[in-house]
């Protein structure tokens, strides 16, 4: 047993920490395309300064929705916004929570009203979500073999150019349902 002295770190406080500017950014992004293979960014609601230069430097932009007039209203102004910053051709529309009961529009009204295919369909899984955040454990562990799982190895698949147009509305019919069936 030894004795001596230990400091304690201070605790930092948020308005001591440097912000990150849009030239810093840019080098994280560099250092981290370097080290890992991808990189994914969860952007603030808004259009600061800071999300549209990570939306600028990604290769693709998945824009989340829900199959409800709010969702796809606000989708709908994103994506003109995007087009009007020359950034369409990266944005790939994914939707969320499909299945859920009461007050969805069909996925092909919501096409329509998007003017664009939907990338990606993830089902609505709300159970083992909860379960997953209550318990602090990755999705992949909590329910491996659970439909959601298997919706987002998919899309990671899709994403890194493995898999065809599986969890998607086209004319191939297959959907996440399907995908699950044929394992």
């Amino acid at each position: 047993h030894q004795s001596g002295v230990f400091l304690l770190p201070r605790p930092i406080h948020l308005d001591e920490i440097p912000m990150v500017d849009t030239s810093r950014l840019a080098q994280i992004l560099t250092l981290m395309r370097a080290s890992y293979s991808f990189v994914i960014m969860d952007l603030s609601k808004s259009y600061s300064e800071l999300d549209l230069e990570a939306i600028h430097l990604s290769d693709t932009i998945l824009l989340v929705t829900q199959l409800d007039l709010p969702s796809l209203r606000n989708v709908v102004r994103i994506l003109t916004s995007l087009r009007d910053l020359k950034l369409e051709s990266k944005v790939k529309i994914l939707v969320n929570r499909v299945g859920l009961e009461s007050g969805q529009i069909s996925l092909k009204r919501a096409k329509e009203t998007l003017g664009q295919e939907i990338f990606w369909q993830i089902p609505n899984d709300y159970g083992v979500m909860v379960q997953v955040r209550n318990n602090g454990v990755p999705l992949l562990q909590q329910a491996p073999k659970s439909a959601i799982t298997a919706s987002f190895k998919g899309l990671a698949d899709r994403l890194n150019g493995k898999s065809d147009d599986l969890a998607t509305d086209k004319s191939s019919k297959k959907t996440w349902l399907s995908y699950l069936t044929s394992r």
